[in-house]
């Protein structure tokens, strides 16, 4: 042990650790001025305020002052002897303080502690006290037990006492507040102040201790009020509010996650939906390309073979060919109803006659299968104002479906009723169709009717279909503004399908109208019986030509390729190309007379060769036969608007190909007679001299071109300012007379004269001929010149070369 001026320090030899006693473990003064230890192993310790005997084992102090019989509370530094007998001598300033440790005894003494005053900013509270609109204390401050401030009084002071006025400096008091832990104050300190408090309650507990003896505690309670914004009604009716926003917000959250949740789930079944259909409508452009080589060639047996047996199988066939493209038909328009392009033209039509017709399709169904299928109408003709292109789609749709989970030896029944509704007066037509199948379960009444939803059930193979069928029904009865529903019969065999259509035309707009009004309606191509034969001679004959044209078929698939090749070879010479860039290389090297590409192809597409066709001024005038298996609007109003010349759609009908070729070429033919004159004998006419202005106009062109085409500044500026009329207008007039911009023609004019340079057999280098037209650029010559003549400069040269040897 070391006594210090900072307290009674104790050092641990084994660990060096330093633990310092102090006031605050109960010393009287953090002063050490001598420490000596008697016989119990106690250590006294003398201060500059009285002696602590120090317990080392429970590390417990016990003060002595003057009022216990001490000469004085300070002593000198170092004044402390032990003698041979055991007793301990301190000296101070008033002289020197001997004892024998043993003799010391404790004092024992009942210690009562009381609150004596209570102080708001240093001011004594008493009975009738106010603090805001509370009443402090209701009786003396001794006997009180409970203090009630309010928020703007939260600094107070408490003083207590043991009424022990003998030896008040030996006094220890410790307070605690709402259960802190203790905290002690100097010997004979007997107040405590607090400041800002926040409000609450408060629970202060107080106890004093003379040496080893300790008094009750003593406790009060103190309430601080809150202001009345801070409350307890006010703080529920904050907690309301909060709830209610809580939960308003909660709520708000949640129905927006549904929301977005709903949105996803249902845009993800959007692009699933999406992605099958695409999927389906990719596998329906494949199967147009094989369905050609099934249709054209079956078409071609069924006018040549007059064979009556062979005559009935080309008939199953042609019937069954034709099936497949209705179901190919139903995804278009599928993809229609979805982008809003289904727009139906109404008709009058005659529905008895109508449904007879199309009922007469499946005869040979229900008769391989056996079953009893009949029509039944009370009335024998029923007007109704219908689209005649998908009116037979909702009936054969339905039909379709009942034969499909009919069984053998069933029964289907098609009903005719007309009735009328009596709130509206409107008159509707019932149509129904009832079936012996397996039924529809109650779960699934709805769904049949959604997008690529099939029914399973292991009494069929129903679910090998592709689920589109009563989806593209409703929508067209929905067309139609009509209702269609599916019930389960009431003997529970099969179900029956309700459509139900309204009759006259004043529920329809004038737009859905049509003009003219044909009175039977026609079938659709897609359920028509076998094509009659064609035996006479006109359509038998084939076209004579003078002379053999020169015929590019551009084709990624060879059967196809093949095919066309084979028909058309018979009278015109044949060129093959799997894809657009292979065949536009062939086209600028070789025109052809006519081309007929593919345009779904590798490589490049049907669509930008014939844009690269009609864009280059070399060849721009070779015809352009688009074949494809795209038979939507859109994509024969893309082909055509890039300057195709035809817009055939897969499976193609032979006979019509060629009749499109050979109206095409023959039409080039009369426009070149027309152009050199051949045509009106132009050669015995003598030539007038008279121009009109657009000839002076390009003749001033060209000259002021030729004339600069060794200058690179050469621009429509130039030209403009030396023919005499302004840019735009000469923009305008070149676009019109050359279908060329003013650029494109100096640009192509300068390619012209370099190719005639590279042309004249001598051997000329290709930077010369580029420098002498104009052009200073060597990459963007040869790209340029590649682009219009389909081969590079030096090649194109080359070959002229050999030519010429």
């Amino acid at each position: 042990m070391a006594g210090t001026s900072n307290g009674l320090s104790k050092i641990d030899h084994q660990t060096q650790e330093i633990t310092t006693y102090t006031k605050k473990d109960g010393l009287p003064s953090n002063m050490v001025c001598a420490i000596q230890g008697d016989d119990d192993g106690y250590l006294w310790i003398s201060t500059n305020h009285g002696i602590s005997r120090f317990n080392p084992r429970d590390k417990e102090f016990i003060n002595y002052f003057s009022s216990d019989g001490l000469q004085g509370n300070e002593f000198s530094r170092n004044a402390s002897i032990r003698s041979r007998d055991g007793k301990l001598i301190f000296g101070g300033l008033n002289g020197l303080v001997s004892f024998y440790p043993k003799e010391i005894t404790k004092p024992v003494q009942d210690l009562k502690i009381r609150i004596t005053d209570f102080y708001i900013y240093d001011e004594a509270v008493h009975k009738g006290s106010k603090s805001g609109p509370y009443e402090v204390v209701s009786q003396a401050v001794m006997n009180e037990n409970f203090f009630h401030l309010s928020h703007e009084d939260n600094s107070f002071s408490i003083e207590f006492s043991t009424m022990d006025f003998n030896n008040p400096e030996r006094i220890i008091y410790s307070y605690s507040l709402n259960n802190d832990k203790w905290v002690s104050l100097s010997p004979g300190s007997n107040r405590v102040s607090f400041n800002n408090l926040a409000p609450g309650t408060y629970h202060f507990k107080v106890k004093a201790q003379d040496y080893n003896n300790v008094s009750k505690e003593k406790e009060i309670t103190i309430l601080i009020s809150p202001a009345w914004y801070a409350s307890v009604w006010a703080k529920c009716i904050y907690a309301l509010l909060a709830i209610v926003i809580v939960y308003l917000f909660v709520q708000q959250v949640r129905q927006r996650y549904r929301a977005r949740q709903e949105m996803l789930e249902h845009i993800h079944g959007e692009q699933i939906n999406e992605a099958k259909l695409q999927f389906f409508i990719n596998i329906s452009h494949e199967i147009r390309t094989p369905m050609s080589l099934i249709i054209s060639p079956l078409e071609k047996l069924i006018r040549a073979d007059n064979d009556s047996e062979r005559q009935k199988t080309y008939s199953l066939i042609h019937r069954n060919a034709n099936r497949i493209l209705q179901l190919i038909n139903q995804l278009m328009d599928i993809r229609k109803i979805d982008k809003g392009q289904m727009a139906l033209k109404f008709q009058e039509a005659e529905l008895i006659g109508t449904l007879q017709e199309i009922c007469t399709i499946f005869d040979y169904q229900a008769k391989n299968k056996q079953i009893d299928f009949q029509f039944h109408h009370s009335i024998d003709s029923l007007p109704i104002w219908i689209d005649p292109k998908s009116f037979d789609k909702i009936i054969v749709n339905i039909l379709s479906n009942a034969f499909k989970f009919t069984p053998d030896n069933g029964k289907i029944d098609l009903y005719v009723n007309s009735d009328v509704e009596q709130e509206s007066k409107r008159q509707w037509v019932e149509i129904m169709v009832s079936d012996s199948g397996i039924g529809i379960n109650e779960q699934e009444r709805e769904r049949i009717f959604e997008r690529f939803y099939q029914i399973r059930n292991s009494q069929n193979n129903s679910n090998i279909g592709t689920g589109i069928g009563l989806h593209l029904t409703r929508s067209l009865v929905e067309l139609h503004h009509g209702t269609i529903e599916a019930v389960n019969n009431e003997d529970g065999k099969g179900c029956r399908f309700i459509i139900r259509l309204p009759l006259g035309n004043e529920h329809l707009l004038v737009e859905e109208i049509e003009d003219k009004a044909t009175s039977p309606i026609p079938l659709s191509a897609a359920i028509t019986l076998p094509i009659e034969e064609s035996t006479s001679e006109t359509e038998k004959e084939k076209t004579k030509n003078r002379r053999k044209y020169k015929i590019l078929v551009v084709e990624d698939d060879e059967e196809i390729r093949k095919y066309i090749c084979d028909e058309l070879g018979v009278n015109h010479y044949m060129t093959e190309c799997t894809n657009g860039k292979e065949a536009l290389t062939l086209i600028l090297q070789k025109t052809p007379d006519l081309v007929i590409s593919d345009v779904m192809m590798p490589e490049m597409d049907g669509i930008t060769l014939c844009r690269k066709i009609k864009q280059n001024v070399n060849v721009n005038h070779v015809p352009v036969i688009l074949l494809t298996a795209k038979s939507a609007e859109e994509d024969k109003l893309e082909g055509l608007s890039i300057g195709a010349d035809a817009y055939i759609s897969k499976p193609f009908s032979l006979e019509i190909l060629k009749k499109t070729v050979v109206n095409i070429i023959q039409n080039r033919e009369m426009l070149r007679n027309t152009y050199n004159g051949s045509q009106d004998q132009a050669e015995n006419i003598p030539e007038m001299t008279l121009k009109s202005s657009d000839e002076k106009l390009m003749e001033k062109v060209m000259a002021t071109i030729h004339s600069n085409i060794t200058n690179t500044q050469l621009n429509g500026e130039m030209i403009a300012k030396e023919v005499g009329i302004s840019r735009v207008h000469l923009h305008r007039k070149l676009k019109e007379l050359t279908n060329q911009s003013t650029r494109d023609l100096i640009r192509n004019t300068r390619l012209k004269q370099a190719a005639s340079l590279l042309a004249s057999g001598k051997p000329i280098d290709v930077s010369e001929a580029a420098y002498a037209t104009g052009f200073t650029n060597m990459p963007y010559f040869s790209s340029a010149f590649k682009e219009l003549y389909g081969i590079p400069p030096k090649v194109y040269m080359e070959e002229h070369l050999k030519k010429t040897e």
